[in-house]
């Protein structure tokens, strides 16, 4: 138990005893100075243990005998007095104890003390999550697939016990707190070296920044990971060096950037997301024509820029918000209810190539949606989903490309810090252009087929025991001995390095590279060759074949037999 939480104990509670040592001592005390008679007719006066040995039972038994003989009518008379006068004491400190066991501050003082010994015991890395939400959820949950250790701070007590009921909640180390306080964050760990990252996606955007800079100052080697969506606070949180922006609005307005142009680019996105083998259509929208958008908010602002950069034409509806008047006054903004007929008409909805639905009420957008498929059936649509219970509603519609900020937030959080090699390689893909990309998927799809998955590898003594001391031993590992068939070392498996990352450095498609201690390799490849890769880089003697083409001799046959 806490300091803190002796502390509160003590002071709830000290009146109570204070009043029972009192009734005790006048009991004990009459007791003690009025004389009774024994059973030879003596006079005699009890002890001070013998009274309080009866005080003790007479002061919490109904019905007890007289001890350690019958009293005189003056002992009766003051035991009954004093049984009046300890029950009234009893009830008091009773009271008083229930009082203390369910007073807040001590139940938090408890858990509290509780979470910080659950944070102590933590000896792997684990990452601090701050808020229960349905992302903060999902995202724990991946947390878990990869085996890192969460610490979870939340405010609010009802979600907290929402939380609980959950199964990702069990080993959680749960605090009752506001993440912003950065004592609460210190009881937390932030200070720990084992302490990798903290997740902090409030909708107030400033509480973000202000976790962004305790962490600066608290433990500056520990990752943000943070969600703005103002310029303002997008500028401040990247000036605290330590953090990573998540702007939903923004990554959704770059993959229709990169739908106009780069397809290929955006279904690699979706495969290392895992949202879509190699084999799937690939998501874009018309390379030309007009755009119509509903809602002019941070999104919109967003799909602006892009359409800006292409030249494209484009209408913005939104009843809530304004443009400026450049925009007002060349037709490109409507200050009316997109979900309205007569608006869409005007907007141009029959001749437009393109309806992009993003306002923050799911049933206004499936609406919006309705009535453009009658008023023009060819149009590609786009809608933003809000909730995520209205998800099989927006699955059945009639919708080309549906997007969720939502999913967004927990895609790209969970990519960064639970596969960060994975992560690394999409950074470099979405720089990359359309010739690049579809050469990629080529290549995959012919060496491994249209659903490879991906694999990580680190050179060391925990993942690839045997690569590790060859190298050791000073003799050279070139990374294509993890592509060799352990049935047949003549023939190659279906695997494609994609990148190593060596010393702070990202190597992309690498061939024929000598490895090192310490690289982290990221192939992609099949169920099967995922498990002959393993067993080529821990297993010595399976190494061994795959490297010398033939079977390692055992080491005491040797001894015993000699070399031939």
């Amino acid at each position: 138990m806490s300091d803190n939480a002796l502390w509160i104990i003590l002071q709830k509670l000290r009146l109570p005893l204070l009043v029972i040592i009192v009734t005790y001592s006048i009991a004990i005390l009459g007791m003690v100075l009025i004389p009774g008679l024994d059973d030879d007719g003596k006079v005699y006066h009890l002890t001070f243990f013998d009274a309080f040995y009866f005080v003790s039972y007479m002061a919490s038994t109904i019905g007890f005998g007289e001890s350690p003989y019958a009293f005189t009518y003056a002992q009766k008379l003051w035991v009954s007095f004093c049984i009046y006068l300890t029950v009234v004491g009893w009830f008091y400190g009773v009271g008083a104890l229930v009082s203390a066991v369910t007073d807040r501050t001590l139940k938090f003082e408890l858990m509290r003390s509780s979470f910080r010994k659950k944070v102590r015991d933590i000896k792997s890395d684990f990452v601090i999550v701050l808020g229960y939400s349905y992302v903060n959820s999902e995202i724990i949950k991946k947390f878990h697939d990869v085996e890192i250790e969460v610490v979870l701070i939340e405010k609010d007590e009802e979600k907290v016990n929402h939380f609980l009921l959950e199964e990702s909640s069990s080993d959680v180390p749960i605090m009752i707190g506001d993440g912003v306080i950065s004592e609460v964050l210190e009881d937390a760990g932030i200070r720990k070296r084992n302490c990798k990252a903290i997740v902090s996606l409030f909708k107030d955007e400033e509480k973000n920044l202000r976790i962004s800079i305790l962490t600066k100052f608290l433990n500056p080697k520990v990752k943000v990971m943070a969600k703005a969506t103002f310029d303002a606070t997008m500028k401040s949180i990247k000036d605290t060096d330590i953090a990573t922006v998540i702007n939903p609005f923004e990554v959704f307005a770059k993959r229709v950037d990169i739908s106009l142009t780069s397809s290929h680019v955006l279904l690699l996105e979706n495969w290392i997301y895992q949202n879509a083998d190699l084999n799937s259509n690939v998501c874009t929208l018309p390379p030309s024509g007009k755009y119509i958008v509903c809602g002019y908010g941070r999104l919109g602002k967003e799909l602006q820029r892009k359409f800006d950069k292409y030249n494209l034409e484009y209408v913005f509806i939104d009843e809530k918000r304004t443009a400026n008047r450049e925009m007002i006054q060349n037709h490109q903004f409507l200050h009316e209810n997109p979900d309205d007929k007569e608006t869409l008409l005007k907007a141009g909805i029959k001749e437009a190539s393109c309806l992009i639905i993003g306002t923050k009420n799911d049933i206004k957008n499936l609406s919006i949606m309705i009535t453009a498929k009658k008023l023009n059936p060819d149009i590609y649509l786009v809608s933003r989903e809000n909730t995520i219970q209205e998800i099989s509603i927006f699955k059945v519609a009639d919708i080309d490309w549906i997007f969720m900020i939502e999913r967004i937030l927990i895609n790209k959080t969970s990519l960064a810090l639970t596969k960060p090699l994975r992560h690394r390689l999409l950074m470099h893909i979405l720089k990359k252009d359309e010739v690049w990309a579809e050469t990629l998927v080529r290549l995959l799809l012919k060496r491994i087929g249209g659903n490879p998955i991906m694999m990580s590898l680190r050179i060391n003594e925990e993942e690839s025991y045997a690569i590790y001391h060859e190298i050791l031993e000073g003799k050279e590992v070139n990374i294509d001995v993890l592509r060799l068939s352990l049935s047949n070392r003549k023939e190659k498996n279906v695997a494609v390095p994609l990148m190593v990352y060596r010393d702070g450095k990202n190597i992309l498609l690498p061939r024929n590279m000598k490895l090192n201690i310490d690289d982290h390799l990221l192939f992609a490849c099949n169920a099967e060759t995922k498990e002959e890769i393993e067993l080529i880089s821990s297993n010595i003697y399976e190494f061994h074949y795959a490297k010398y083409g033939k079977e390692k001799e055992v080491a005491f046959l040797t001894r015993i037999f000699g070399h031939n």
